[in-house]
């Protein structure tokens, strides 16, 4: 990494870090895994439309 991108690195570092404190996030955490993260993964997605597809043969069965 050249010295240009790593100031400009080390600059929106310490912007994220202040805006993060003003908003009331003092400490990152690590990433935490929600319900719509597994709906925007691709095994998530798969699962949506089987669920789907079952849910509507049924309906249509009964």
């Amino acid at each position: 990494m050249t010295p240009a991108a790593e100031a400009r690195h080390t600059s929106l570092t310490r912007l994220e870090q202040a805006a993060g404190e003003v908003f009331g996030y003092a400490e990152e955490q690590g990433p935490v895994l929600s319900r719509s993260s597994l709906l925007l993964s691709s095994s998530g997605l798969a699962i949506a439309t089987v669920a789907t597809a079952l849910a509507a043969t049924i309906t249509y069965l009964v």
